[in-house]
């Protein structure tokens, strides 16, 4: 069976809708999108992501028998394996989820890594499957591939299996308190080193459950949950800054930019360690306002001087995942450039990017905010959901980030991209935000 006669069996049982698009170039090559979630650590930092063909889709499969199982799981390495997905993601794991059946793919030879966990979703098991899987797991382990298990109940029959993983996700979603901390103790008690992940967590009383049970990562749509929402304090003046960049976009001297800015004892520290960092390569250290404006030119310092918005005191979970999620989405525009029906504005792009989670960010209406800054025309009318190219590569962004295939099918389609173009910008966008969270503005 070739891979587009698989992908053409997938969509029978499961079909993706507008999911199952032609390569944008008309090349008659099958796609289907790959999607991320974002996977939390107990210090509340990106640990890693889980990839999948949509949250959607992979529940569907679930239901379904073994043959098609397989075939999705199939179709989902065939999307991932020429992709990299580890080597672009530094320290953070790349999680796959797979279900028994599909631990003999070959393909899974393309994961043997250090960064790329593989997810097992058991079914109802006998004991001559507990042989094949106990040979099966014994292939994993020759290939050098890292593996763990998903369970949302007591699992007796894998009790041998549990405790020999290297991680133990615990879905939460048919648990109650007691039921969840009974499971917890007992996956703990078989391997007091192992790390356990808390999934599918709805809310961010679920987190702070999990969190005090003692659950090393977490996942789930609390991780960009504006529910009972804060602004964290910052810092930074964020009016200074909205003149700051109004001026830059008028055209103003840099002479009465820079007096704009030294009123500001901290916009004027941020902006001299950042011209004077290793990052930045000047042999001779700059000590003025207005020499590292001469140097940055106008599109870096607007650029750098939008970040400062993001710029938050001891941020919690949300500040921190839409921060990066912001730079994400920003960065991923800035790739999307000239590909497709996407215009070639990359700075324009960026800038659409960046600022369209500002109003979850300072907990204001959008077009409030909107008010206070001077943006060119194609941005404001994409952010204002207005139509037109720009908006319609955002809206790909977004779908990205809510796991739905279908969604980001369409989105993709009309911007005349395939989806092995989305997923390589994509996993681009994620590496050079992880970057820039831990090397650039704090």
């Amino acid at each position: 069976m070739t891979s587009r006669d698989k992908f053409e069996q997938l969509n029978t049982v499961a079909p993706l809708k507008s999911g199952h698009i032609e390569g944008a170039a008309g090349t008659g090559k099958s796609a289907s999108f790959i999607c991320r979630e974002a996977i939390l650590d107990r210090s509340e930092r990106i640990a890693g992501y889980e990839f999948a063909l949509g949250r959607e889709l992979q529940s569907r499969m679930l239901e379904k028998s073994e043959l098609i199982r397989k075939v999705y799981d199939d179709a989902m390495l065939r999307n991932l394996a020429p992709i990299g997905v580890s080597s672009l993601l530094g320290n953070r794991f790349a999680l796959i989820r797979l279900s028994i059946s599909s631990l003999r793919n070959p393909l899974l030879k393309t994961f043997a890594n250090l960064n790329t966990l593989i997810m097992i979703t058991p079914g109802e098991l006998g004991e001559a499957d507990l042989t094949t899987l106990r040979a099966n797991l014994l292939y994993l382990e020759k290939l050098g591939i890292r593996y763990g298990w998903t369970v949302d109940r007591a699992r007796p029959e894998l009790t041998e299996f549990l405790k020999q993983a290297e991680l133990v996700e615990i879905t939460s979603t048919s648990l109650d308190g007691m039921q969840l901390k009974t499971l917890y103790s007992d996956v703990r008690e078989n391997n007091a080193t192992q790390k356990l992940i808390a999934g599918d967590l709805q809310t961010s009383d679920d987190f702070n459950l999990c969190y005090q049970l003692g659950f090393d990562y977490f996942m789930g749509a609390f991780v960009t949950s504006r529910e009972n929402w804060h602004p964290a304090k910052s810092d930074v003046n964020r009016i200074r800054v909205f003149e700051a960049l109004n001026m830059i976009r008028s055209g103003a001297e840099f002479d009465a930019i820079a007096d704009c800015l030294r009123t500001d004892p901290i916009l004027t520290y941020k902006l001299l360690r950042y011209i004077n960092s290793p990052g930045i390569g000047l042999l001779q250290k700059i000590t003025e306002i207005h020499q590292a404006l001469m140097l940055l030119g106008r599109d870096k310092f607007y650029r750098w001087l939008s970040l400062l918005l993001f710029d938050f005191n001891q941020p919690g979970y949300r500040e921190v995942i839409l921060n990066e999620q912001a730079l994400t989405r920003a960065r991923f525009m800035e790739l999307l450039s000239g590909h497709g029906c996407v215009p070639v504005a990359p700075e324009h792009l960026f800038m659409t990017g960046l600022l369209s989670l500002l109003d979850v960010m300072m907990s204001q209406p959008l077009e409030e905010i909107l008010k206070q800054v001077s943006l060119p025309s194609e941005v404001l009318s994409a952010l204002k959901g207005e139509s037109c190219a720009m908006r319609d590569a955002l809206l790909l962004v977004k779908a990205a980030e809510i796991s739905d295939s279908e969604e980001m099918a369409a989105a993709a389609e009309k911007c005349g991209l395939n989806a092995e173009e989305v997923a390589g910008i994509m996993l681009e966008a994620l590496s050079w935000s992880q970057k820039m969270m831990a090397a650039t503005v704090d």
